[in-house]
């Protein structure tokens, strides 16, 4: 995961680490992503999720390509700065967090890509959703995985269109806008999820960060992240870190 005023210093997939060479925060004890084991978390009830209007209609984004990954943001407006605020409440976040980007990790092929693990269970893809408490700074981010839809009907019809778009970009810095039904991309009501604090997956790789991870997977057609392997980058996928002493937690569902 990455915020958008991640590192300007120069760092690759291929060789994740040496990360901590440079980014110290890289090496500490709470770092993302995990590996989590389902057995060891710890039940917890949450509040439902709430989310702000906006995220039911369709949002025009911006995708660019940033050397890194290809990362969705809020459109400007020539008249209003911005357009309508996207924002989210609820499940493990105790403020109201808003939208930052969302962007997709990725691997050579459908045997890795995912980020995060589950009983170590590696997924062919995961995006994330990145947020930001505006009054405190704090930074959340919901994870989602991904596994191959076997039909086009079986496709989430608005991470198909992301990934149509995203793959035009070719070169570093490209850019092309896109519509987006945000409710639709995500799909989470009444979904299971762990929740962990860790850390940015992407140089400086800052702590701290709140973290939901939905356990329901989201389907996309295999085409299409090869789209995005041979037309942006390979690999965009960091390998899973030491849980340590951490408690993960995952919600009970009635």
């Amino acid at each position: 995961m990455s915020c958008a005023d991640e590192s300007d210093e120069h760092w690759s997939y291929n060789n994740p680490s040496t990360w901590p060479d440079h980014f110290p925060a890289a090496g500490g004890s709470c770092q993302s992503p995990i590996n989590v084991v389902s057995s060891e978390t710890v039940p917890q009830q949450y509040p439902p999720f709430i989310f702000s209007p906006s995220y039911t209609g369709l949002t025009l984004l911006t995708l660019t390509n940033n050397g890194h990954q290809v990362a969705a943001t809020l459109k400007k407006d020539t008249e209003s700065e911005t357009q309508s605020d996207l924002w989210i409440t609820g499940g493990g976040l105790t403020d109201t967090f808003h939208f930052v980007n969302f962007h997709l990790h990725w691997g050579r092929n459908d045997r890795h890509g995912s980020e995060h693990e589950i009983d170590g269970n590696i997924f062919p893809a995961e995006a994330h959703v990145v947020l930001k408490n505006n009054e405190t700074g704090k930074t959340a981010v919901l994870g989602f995985l991904f596994d191959i839809a076997n039909s086009p009907d079986k496709e989430n019809a608005q991470w198909k269109a992301y990934s149509t778009a995203a793959s035009t970009l070719i070169n570093i810095g490209d850019t092309v806008d896109c519509m987006i039904n945000m409710s639709q991309l995500l799909n989470i009501e009444d979904k299971q999820f762990f929740c962990y604090i860790g850390s940015l997956t992407t140089p400086p790789c800052t702590e701290g960060v709140i973290w939901t991870i939905f356990i329901d997977t989201i389907t996309i057609l295999e085409d299409d992240l090869n789209l995005l392997r041979k037309n942006i980058m390979r690999k965009v996928y960091r390998p899973v870190q030491p849980v340590n002493d951490r408690i993960i937690y995952r919600n009970q569902v009635d």
